[in-house]
């Protein structure tokens, strides 16, 4: 374990992250945990692995997808029910082809998106990101909606607003990180009748323990939580314009707050197969169906991240099939995901391990770091 300390007091001592906090258990109890600089460079609080709030950002996506598919349990959907089913935004879908001399072109697509393909990042929906011709045309249609002063919409409403624009591909095509759980938290919402922070806290945060973990962090709470800050920019810090209230629009694809233990809590009941201490939230058989590979060789042409290689996807997570690919020392089967401020989490049923690492980077910089992590952390297991 001497080893995982010191790989991340490096990181910290090196001047490259302001901090970082971190649970590994095994075998149901903790083999490591420890706190590594500060939450709040300028006030000189610390790091706490048992009491700083982290903004968790996409490791968002794993819990709304645990939510929709207890939906999936009872019999609401099927994978292969079209979206639109639910979301009337998404009929006659449409694609923007793009053109050598970088115009496109706006077809019919050939199908209707399927849940299956906003579980597996297939769909074709993108982020308002400038790689491709429908995340600009998404950048420009968001633009036009504030200037226009219209209220920020909640989560049906943007769902239905964004599934009226142009995918990057065909539906099924290939693999495409974008706002495909979003969409699917939309789903949760039209499925339960209740708000999306409503149906997770009832089903997910309140049985499972998880008493810091939504989507706004509670005015007394405000002082726990870390700042963010540019790696890259002598750890320059961000605003801290934390939501205090209850968003509009409640980001199942990236807008939680939660901290180690609590998000510990989420992925030791992913390791034991849905159950944690005699409170079921998903069936051992829903969990084996999220943890495996859902990609076909064709829609893993995709995928070009770093962090993806030697992975494939599963139901809104990574799944590892080729550690040599990865240059990972760890076990073929190991699954979860990260998010955007650096975060990332695992679950390793050959190991019987869950890793649950929280940090503040802008940006995340995965590559750069989570390989060395694992490095550390498997070679400390005997």
């Amino acid at each position: 374990m001497q080893l995982i300390q010191n790989t991340l007091s490096r990181f910290v001592d090196s001047g490259e992250i302001a901090g970082c906090a971190i649970r590994i258990m095994r075998n149901d109890k903790v083999f490591f945990e420890g706190n590594f600089g500060y939450a709040d460079i300028e006030n000189k609080v610390k790091m706490s692995s048992e009491n700083t709030i982290f903004r968790i950002a996409s490791m968002s996506k794993v819990i709304t997808v645990a939510g929709i598919m207890q939906l999936y349990e009872q019999g609401l959907f099927k994978m292969w029910d079209p979206v639109s089913r639910f979301l009337p935004g998404f009929r006659n879908p449409k694609v923007a082809l793009e053109k050598p001399d970088g115009s496109c072109e706006i077809v019919d697509a050939k199908g209707e998106i399927t849940m299956r393909q906003l579980f597996t990042m297939t769909s074709g929906v993108p982020y308002p990101w400038g790689d491709t011709a429908a995340g600009r045309i998404r950048i420009e249609k968001e633009k036009e909606y504030e200037a226009s002063g219209k209220p920020v919409p909640g989560n049906v409403a943007y769902a239905n607003l964004v599934g009226e624009l142009p995918l990057a591909f065909e539906p099924g095509e290939r693999w495409m990180y974008g706002f495909s759980i979003d969409v699917l938290g939309a789903v949760v919402e039209v499925l339960s009748g209740k708000t999306l922070g409503e149906y997770l806290k009832e089903h997910i945060f309140d049985p499972l323990g998880m008493k810091d973990t939504g989507f706004y962090v509670p005015a007394g709470k405000l002082d726990r939580v870390a700042t963010l800050y540019q790696i890259n920019e002598g750890m320059k810090a961000e605003k801290r314009d934390f939501t205090t209230e209850k968003p509009a629009f409640e980001s199942g694809g990236g807008g939680l707050y939660s901290t180690v233990p609590d998000y510990s809590r989420f992925a030791q009941m992913l390791l034991h197969g849905g159950t944690l201490d005699d409170v079921r939230i998903l069936g051992r058989k829903t969990v084996d169906l999220m943890s495996t590979d859902h990609l076909t060789p064709e829609q893993r042409k995709g995928d070009g991240w770093d962090t993806q290689r030697g992975y494939g996807y599963g139901l809104g997570v990574r799944v590892m099939t080729n550690p040599e690919l990865a240059g990972i020392n760890g076990s073929v089967g190991e699954w979860g995901w990260d998010g955007a401020f650096g975060n990332w989490f695992c679950v390793d049923p050959k190991e019987n391990l869950t890793c649950v690492y929280l940090t503040t980077n802008l940006p995340g910089d995965h590559y750069r770091f989570i390989p060395k992590l694992m490095a550390s952390m498997y070679a400390s297991l005997d």
